[in-house]
């Protein structure tokens, strides 16, 4: 889930014109689904391919960002699939185009990457949570270092300011009893997670590792590759394994063996501290408590939006299921399966 955005107004006919015009792709042209962006698959000759126009307030920094990581995660051989942007007719990776009402849309192309989406799968075998550790640690390894003016922006997902937008959006929770799940969580967060923020390290990281993001091969063992960089950030390394584990707890028989699962097989590859082990817990509640709150703001702008009602749902389940863990138990149980790995 993001910021809400009005997505562009074009047509699929007129997609593949612009994209035949301006990067010289013809052929078969497939709408496909698109939260901040128009996506349309188009099959050319040269292979397939993803033409992207996105809304009115993207910035073409983030884009060029983007651009600039594929590039270092398909030098670094990080994913055995990266999807580098397609130069246009004129050289350039990002085009402007403008919609029927004048309003200026970047575009771009992107290879379309074959694979199964990790959300086709209702259960998450342990291999498939270690392995997307592992790669999660890899692709923060290969951005050590790495800057770009397109991370300095506001960013609604950035657990650093998570106070302020939790202070502003938990009282469009409906229900009481949400509300105090949700500040169960918030304290042990402004308990321990702000205190020792100057403990937790600091990098690029992805910042969406969600079950929409992750393609994986057929068996669903294994990441071939992580898609949709448009909320990554400079922020706390150990965010990135909380924030898939929140995703990797989603409908499993057991949550917190499935985040451990996935924690161990993220250490492995950048080895956490204790300090960063000891919160992950904490890290994972709120960024729970951020979807939920985040999730009814959405549901208010769209309140036909079923997909919104069910996703709070979900929510609200699993932080229900966590509540009864002590933070000492988690502690313990990521603590253990680190050292096990």
């Amino acid at each position: 889930m993001s910021d809400s955005c009005i997505l562009p107004l074009f047509e699929a006919s007129e997609a593949a014109h612009i994209a035949t015009r301006l990067y010289g792709l013809e052929g078969p042209v497939k709408a496909l689904q698109g939260e901040r962006d128009l996506n349309f698959l188009i099959s050319d000759e040269r292979g397939k391919f993803v033409f992207k126009i996105a809304n009115a307030d993207e910035s073409r920094q983030m884009l060029d960002c983007q651009h600039r990581v594929f590039q270092r995660l398909a030098a670094q051989q990080v994913f055995p699939r990266v999807a580098c942007a397609l130069e246009s007719v004129n050289g350039r990776e990002i085009e402007t185009v403008a919609d029927a009402h004048g309003r200026q849309h970047y575009c771009r192309v992107l290879p379309f990457l074959e694979g199964r989406i990790w959300s086709e799968f209702s259960i998450s075998k342990p291999e498939l949570l270690r392995d997307l550790g592992s790669s999660l640690a890899a692709l923060d390894r290969a951005l050590d270092g790495f800057s770009h003016p397109g991370l300095e922006r506001p960013l609604l997902w950035n657990m650093e300011i998570t106070g302020s937008s939790l202070g502003s959006y938990k009282p469009l929770l409906a229900d009481s009893a949400d509300r105090r799940l949700v500040e169960h969580f918030e304290s042990g967060y402004l308990q321990r997670v702000l205190p020792l923020a100057g403990q937790l390290r600091r990098g690029v990281i992805h910042n969406d590792a969600n079950r929409e993001n992750v393609l994986v091969n057929d068996s669903g063992t294994e990441v071939i590759s992580v898609i949709d960089f448009g909320d990554m950030i400079h922020s706390w390394l150990a965010l990135e394994p909380a924030i898939a584990a929140t995703y990797a707890m989603h409908d499993q028989p057991d949550p917190m063996a499935s985040a451990a699962t996935l924690v161990a097989g993220y250490h492995r590859g950048i080895a956490l501290s204790e300090a960063e082990i000891g919160l992950l817990f904490d890290l994972i509640g709120m960024r729970l408590c951020m979807s939920m709150c985040l999730c009814a703001h959405q549901q208010r702008l769209q309140p036909d939006n079923t997909y919104l009602s069910l996703d709070l749902r979900h929510t609200r389940e699993l932080l229900q299921k966590l509540q009864p863990v002590s933070h000492a138990e988690a502690r313990a149980q990521m603590l253990d399966a680190c050292a096990q790995d």
